[in-house]
C-alpha cells in the first residue's frame, strides 16, 4: 500500500480551490447564464417599477417588497467575487450588469414619473433617501457582509431576503429618476450618493469576506492575485471618497438638529400669546426658513434674527414665511 504525503502548501492550495468553487454559482455559463439573465431582467424591472410606485405612495410596505423582488444585490456580489477569483471576463461583465441595471432602474423611475402627475413636494420615503449618511453606510457594510458569508458558505438562503431588505440599492435609483424628471438635482445626488454608498461597501466587504473564506487565486496564479488586489484598493479608496460626503452631511444634519432645539425656545418666546403657529422650518448653515401661519401678520422678524443669533451664537440669515389664516362664515337662509 503507498502512502502520498501531503504538504501545507498542499492543503492551503486545496483550500483555496475549494473556497474560490463556493462561488461558482455566480458565474452561470452558457444557456445558465442566459436563462439567468432573463430571469434577472424581468425581476429587477418589477423591482423598480414597484419601487417607483411605492416611493410615490409612500408606501413601505411595497418599498420593502421592491428590495426583495431585486436582483441587484446578487449582482454586486458577483463582482466582489470576480475580483477576489481573479476572474477577468466575469470582472468586466458583473460590473458592465451592475451599472447597467442602475441606468435601467433610473430610466423607469423618470418614465414613471414622467406619466403621473408632478409632486408638489417630495413624499417622506423619497426625501429619506436624498439624505443619506454615515449609518447607511455602517447597514451596507454588516447587511453585505451576510450575504457575501451567505455566498461563501453555500448556506443560509432564509438570510438572502434580510440582506435584501437592509441594504437600500433599487429605491435609491428610482428616487434619482423621479427626482431628475422633476429638476431636484441635489435630490437626486443624494440618492446616487446613496446608492453608491452602498455599491461600494457591499464590494469592499464582500470581498474581505471571500479573502477570509479562502476565495482567492492560488498562490501560483501571481497575475491574478495581483489584479485582485489592485481591484481590492480601488474599491476601499472608492469607499473612503463616498464616506467623505456622508460623514459631511451626517455632520450638517447633526449641528442643525441641534440648533434646532436650540432655537425652538426662541421662537415660542417670540411668538408669545399671537395667534401664529409654525408649520415649517429648515436650518443649514445658518440659514434659517420659517414657514408661519395664523390671523397676526409678523412684523418684528428682525428681532427674532437677533434672538437667534444671540441663542446660536453665530450670524443667521433668517426669511419667515407668512401664510394667513383666513376664516370665511356664511349663513344660508332656506
Amino acid at each position: 500500500m503507498t502512502h502520498t504525503a501531503t504538504t501545507a502548501p498542499d492543503l492551503v492550495d486545496a483550500r483555496l480551490s475549494l473556497g474560490a468553487a463556493a462561488l461558482d454559482d455566480l458565474f452561470p455559463e452558457g444557456d445558465a447564464y442566459r436563462h439567468s439573465l432573463v430571469t434577472y431582467t424581468v425581476l429587477l424591472t418589477m423591482a423598480g417599477l414597484v419601487a417607483t410606485f411605492g416611493l410615490f405612495q409612500d408606501s413601505v410596505a411595497a418599498i420593502i417588497g421592491a428590495m426583495v423582488i431585486a436582483p441587484l444585490g446578487g449582482a454586486i456580489l458577483a463582482v466582489a467575487g470576480a475580483l477576489v477569483t481573479g476572474r477577468i471576463r466575469w470582472q468586466a461583465i458583473t460590473l458592465i450588469q451592475v451599472l447597467v441595471s442602475a441606468a435601467w432602474v433610473i430610466a423607469i423611475g423618470f418614465l414613471v414619473s414622467a406619466l403621473m402627475p408632478n409632486l408638489l413636494q417630495l413624499t417622506p420615503s423619497l426625501e429619506a433617501r436624498t439624505m443619506p449618511g454615515l449609518l447607511d453606510l455602517g447597514v451596507a457594510l454588516a447587511a453585505g457582509a451576510a450575504g457575501a458569508f451567505v455566498a461563501a458558505r453555500r448556506t443560509g438562503s432564509d438570510a438572502l431576503p434580510g440582506v435584501a431588505i437592509a441594504v437600500s440599492l433599487v429605491p435609491p435609483l428610482a428616487t434619482v429618476g423621479i427626482c431628475i424628471e422633476l429638476g431636484r438635482w441635489d435630490d437626486a445626488g443624494g440618492a446616487l450618493i446613496l446608492f453608491t454608498t452602498n455599491l461600494a461597501a457591499i464590494i469592499v466587504i464582500a470581498s474581505i469576506v471571500f479573502i477570509l473564506s479562502g476565495a482567492t487565486p492560488r498562490p501560483d496564479q501571481r497575475g491574478e492575485r495581483d489584479r485582485m488586489r489592485r481591484g481590492l484598493a480601488v474599491s476601499v479608496v472608492l469607499l473612503a471618497l463616498v464616506a467623505v460626503p456622508l460623514a459631511w452631511r451626517s455632520f450638517d444634519q447633526v449641528t442643525a438638529s441641534l440648533q434646532a432645539l436650540d432655537a425652538a425656545p426662541v421662537v415660542k418666546d417670540w411668538i408669545g400669546d399671537r395667534d401664529l403657529e409654525v408649520t415649517g422650518y429648515s436650518i443649514a448653515r445658518g440659514t434659517i426658513d420659517l414657514v408661519v401661519t395664523g390671523s397676526v401678520v409678523p412684523d418684528d422678524v428682525p428681532t427674532l434674527a437677533e434672538a437667534l443669533a444671540d441663542a446660536l451664537d453665530q450670524d443667521v440669515d433668517l426669511t419667515v414665511e407668512y401664510v394667513p389664516r383666513v376664516q370665511v362664515k356664511a349663513i344660508g337662509n332656506d
